[in-house]
């Protein structure tokens, strides 16, 4: 299966800028460069990985109700419970939200490396 879906943009090696028209299995439709409205061939994503195309992956953003974890300023990993709410989103925009304990964990420890503390 496919990470990719309709809509997403991809690069290639180049920096011209293709869009995922369609998605049928692990076979991808996209774009001409140049005009992204337009078919320009048929792929797999394992194909795009080796021609050096590149795409960002979305991020994780929790169901209502569901838990996930952030990094307070003073450093500390705190869990809180999605409700969409302005704080949720203030913290997912600005501090970021991880999926898990040990990934704000990580996080946190990759800070603290960059920062030398």
């Amino acid at each position: 299966m496919t990470t990719l879906k309709q809509g997403d943009l991809i690069k290639d090696r180049f920096g011209n800028t293709y869009k995922i028209m369609e998605v049928c299995g692990i076979i991808l439709h996209i774009s001409f460069s140049s005009d992204h409205d337009k078919y320009g061939h048929t792929t797999a994503e394992t194909n795009l990985k080796a021609g050096g195309y590149t795409w960002d992956t979305p991020a994780w953003e929790p169901k209502d109700d569901e838990t996930y974890w952030f990094i307070t300023p003073s450093g500390q990993v705190c869990e809180c419970e999605w409700i969409n709410c302005s704080f949720d989103q203030a913290l997912r925009d600005f501090l970021g939200i991880y999926q898990t304990e040990a990934l704000a964990e990580a996080a946190l420890l990759e800070i603290r490396r960059k920062l030398g503390k």
